[in-house]
C-alpha cells in the first residue's frame, strides 16, 4: 500500500520544471477559408416563362430556390447560405446575358501532388480559344507541430509557369500559401492569355518536402479553368445563375426553383383573376401564364420551336371545341379537404423527346381526353357529362339478312369485358408540391368491388398532377369507368352515321338487349361513340357503355386529415394516408 502512495505522489510531482511548470500545449486558431466560389448557370427550361410571382420580395423569392433540396432562405426567414448571388432571366428572344455569367468557364481536373523530389508537374488546356486561365491550387491541411507541442501555422512555396503553343513563357510567378488550417484549402490565381494555345500550367514545388508529420503542407495541383470572353444570351432559355462560397458543398451543388411556367396562349374571353370565361369568344388568344392543360396541350399542338407548328397550322385546329373542356378543367371541385380546387391542372416538365401523336395523346390524357382527325381538322373530346345527339333503333340501322330475308346477324352486336379485367384498386402516380414535388403514390380503392373480385391493381400515371385531391379524383374515375363501362357495341348505319364524330354520346333502343315484349316502350340506353370506319358508303360505329352517374362520384373528393386519429368511435390504424384508412374498434 504504501509503495502505491509513493508512485501516486511521484506522478503528481513529475513535470514541476521545463516549460511553464508542466504547461499544455497550445494551438493556434485556424485562418485560412477556402476562397473559391461555385459558379453555375442552370437552364431551367424553354421560354418565355412567367417566373416568379412579381409581388415576391427577394426573402419570398429566396425561399423558392433550392441548394441540393435546401432552399436558400428557410420559412423562418434565416438564410441558410451567406454571400449568394443570384440572377434570373425568364427566356425571351432579346433577353440580354446574365450579368457576371458572360463568358465560358472551362474546367479542367488535375489533382495531382506536387513535390520537390518527384519536381514539375504540369498541365494542358483543351481548348485554344481562352482568353483567361485560373489555376487552382489547394492543401490538404496546413499546419506544424512544434517541439514542445504546440500547433501553429504553416507556410508552402510554389512557382506557376503559363507557356504557349509555341514554347514562350507568358508568366512565371511565384507564389506562397501561408496560414493555418486543420482542413481543405483552396486558392485560384488568374492569368491573362496571349499567344498560341493550347497552354501549359507547369506548377513547381520550393519549399522542402515534410520529412515527418510534425509538418502538414502537403501541396495540390486541382485544377485548370479556361475563360472565354464570349457573351451567350441562350435567347428563349429561362435562366437561373449563382454564385456561392465553395465552402458549403465538396462538389458543384444541385439547383432547382419553384417558379410559374410557360407563358401560353389563351382566349382573349379568359380572366385569370375571376377564374372564368365571359362573353362571347371570337377565336383571339392572348399570351399569359396558365396551367390549364388544355391550353398547355394547345401551345405544344401549335409552337413551331418545340412544338409541332411546323408541321401543324392554327387553322387545321378545332379551337371551338377546346373551350368548353378547358371550361370543365376550369371548374372548382372539392379539394378534399374543406376547400375547392380546379378540376385539372398541369404542372410538369416534358423534357423527353418522344413521338408527337402519343406526347399529344399523353397531354390529353390529363384533362380525360383524346385527340382525332375529322374533316380536315384535329379535334379534341374529353369524357365529361354530355347529352345524346343521335339515338339509334331497328329502324334506323343497316340488318344484314340472306336472299331469303332472314336475319343473319344482329343489327347491334354487344360485347363485355372478361370478369379478370376488372380492376378494384388504383395505384395513382402523382408529384406532391408539399414535398419538393417528389413522386407519390395515392391509393384509391373500390372496396364493394374488393369484395365482389378480389384486390385488382391498376397502375394510372397522373401526368402533371401536382394535387393529392386531382390523384384521388383520377384514380375513382379510372376504377368507375374500369367496372361500370364494361361493354361495346358496334353496329352499321347509312347516312346518319357520316354525322357523327368521336367521344359523342348515342342512344340505343335495342329490343333484344332489353328483353321487352312492347317495342314501343324500349328504353334507351347511353353510349360514347369510340370509332367510326366507312366502307362501301356505310359507317360502322363502335361504342362503349356509358355511366352518366359516374362524374359526381368522382368529384366528390374528401380526404382524411393525417391528424385524425379517431372516427365515430373507431380507431385509425395506422395514420391516415391519403384517402386511405384501415379501422379497428377501440
Amino acid at each position: 500500500m504504501e509503495d502505491k502512495q509513493k508512485i501516486r505522489r511521484f506522478i503528481e510531482g513529475a513535470g514541476s520544471g521545463g516549460k511553464g511548470g508542466g504547461q499544455a500545449p497550445t494551438e493556434d486558431p485556424d485562418t485560412l477559408r477556402s476562397k473559391a466560389k461555385a459558379a453555375v448557370l442552370a437552364a431551367l427550361c424553354e421560354g418565355p416563362i412567367q417566373g416568379f410571382p412579381a409581388a415576391f420580395t427577394a426573402d419570398q423569392i429566396r425561399q423558392r430556390i433550392f441548394l441540393n433540396d435546401t432552399a436558400l432562405v428557410g420559412q423562418d426567414g434565416l438564410a441558410n447560405f451567406e454571400d449568394v448571388e443570384i440572377s434570373f432571366v425568364n427566356g425571351t428572344q432579346d433577353q440580354q446575358a446574365l450579368a457576371g455569367f458572360n463568358d465560358i468557364r472551362i474546367e479542367q481536373a488535375v489533382g495531382t501532388k506536387v513535390t520537390k523530389d518527384i519536381g514539375i508537374v504540369s498541365a494542358t488546356t483543351t481548348s485554344s480559344q481562352l482568353d483567361r486561365l485560373y489555376v487552382r491550387m489547394g492543401v490538404a491541411s496546413l499546419f506544424e507541430v512544434e517541439e514542445e507541442g504546440d500547433v501553429t501555422g504553416a507556410s508552402v512555396k510554389f512557382n506557376i509557369q503559363i507557356i504557349t503553343a509555341n514554347g514562350t513563357v507568358i508568366a512565371d510567378r511565384e507564389e506562397r500559401i501561408k496560414g493555418k488550417s486543420r482542413g481543405p484549402y483552396d486558392v485560384e490565381y488568374e492569368f491573362a492569355l496571349s499567344g498560341n494555345g493550347p497552354w501549359t500550367v507547369k506548377v513547381e514545388r520550393i519549399t522542402k518536402d515534410p520529412k515527418d508529420l510534425k509538418v502538414n503542407n502537403d501541396l495540390y495541383f486541382k485544377a485548370i479553368v479556361g475563360i472565354i470572353e464570349d457573351t451567350l444570351r441562350y435567347p428563349n432559355t429561362a435562366l437561373l445563375g449563382f454564385k456561392v462560397s465553395a465552402e458549403y458543398f465538396d462538389t458543384v451543388p444541385a439547383i432547382s426553383a419553384e417558379l410559374l411556367g410557360m407563358l401560353v396562349q389563351v382566349p382573349t374571353v379568359y380572366d385569370a383573376a375571376s377564374n372564368s370565361y365571359s362573353g362571347v369568344w371570337d377565336g383571339s388568344f392572348k399570351t399569359e401564364y396558365n396551367n390549364n392543360p388544355v391550353w398547355v396541350f394547345y401551345d405544344l399542338l401549335t409552337n413551331p420551336r418545340y412544338g409541332c407548328g411546323d408541321f401543324i397550322d392554327a387553322e387545321n385546329i378545332d379551337i371551338y371545341s377546346l373551350l368548353p373542356i378547358a371550361k370543365y378543367c376550369d371548374e372548382l371541385v372539392p379539394n378534399g379537404y374543406g376547400g375547392t380546387e380546379k378540376r385539372f391542372t398541369f404542372n410538369a416538365y416534358v423534357n423527353n423527346r418522344g413521338e408527337a401523336y402519343e406526347v399529344l395523346n399523353s397531354l390529353a390524357a390529363s384533362f380525360r381526353g383524346m385527340i382525332y382527325y375529322a374533316r380536315g381538322l384535329i379535334v379534341a373530346t374529353q369524357d365529361r357529362p354530355s347529352s345524346a345527339v343521335k339515338q339509334f333503333s331497328l329502324s334506323n340501322v343497316i340488318v344484314e339478312t340472306n336472299d331469303q330475308g332472314e336475319v343473319v346477324k344482329p343489327a347491334f352486336v354487344y360485347e363485355g369485358t372478361g370478369l379478370k379485367a376488372r380492376k378494384t384498386v388504383a395505384l395513382v402516380s402523382w408529384n406532391d408540391k408539399d414535398d419538393r414535388y417528389r413522386g407519390k403514390i395515392e391509393y384509391v380503392e373500390d372496396r364493394a368491388g374488393v369484395e365482389r373480385y378480389g384486390y385488382r391493381e391498376l397502375e394510372v400515371r397522373a401526368m402533371g398532377c401536382t394535387s393529392q385531391g386531382q390523384a384521388q379524383r383520377v384514380g375513382r374515375w379510372a376504377l368507375l369507368t374500369n367496372m361500370n363501362e364494361t361493354e361495346t357495341v358496334t353496329f352499321k348505319v347509312a347516312a346518319e352515321g357520316f354525322f357523327l364524330m368521336p367521344g359523342e354520346i348515342i342512344e340505343i333502343k335495342d329490343p333484344y338487349k332489353a328483353f321487352e315484349e312492347d317495342r314501343d316502350n324500349v328504353p334507351a340506353r347511353k353510349y360514347r361513340v369510340i370509332a367510326l370506319n366507312e366502307d362501301d358508303q356505310l359507317m360502322t360505329v363502335l361504342a362503349s357503355s356509358y355511366d352518366e352517374n359516374k362524374y359526381s362520384v368522382v368529384d366528390d373528393s374528401t380526404l382524411l386529415s393525417s391528424e385524425i386519429t379517431s372516427i365515430a368511435g373507431l380507431t385509425v390504424t395506422p395514420a391516415v394516408n391519403g384517402g386511405s384508412i384501415v379501422l379497428r374498434t377501440t
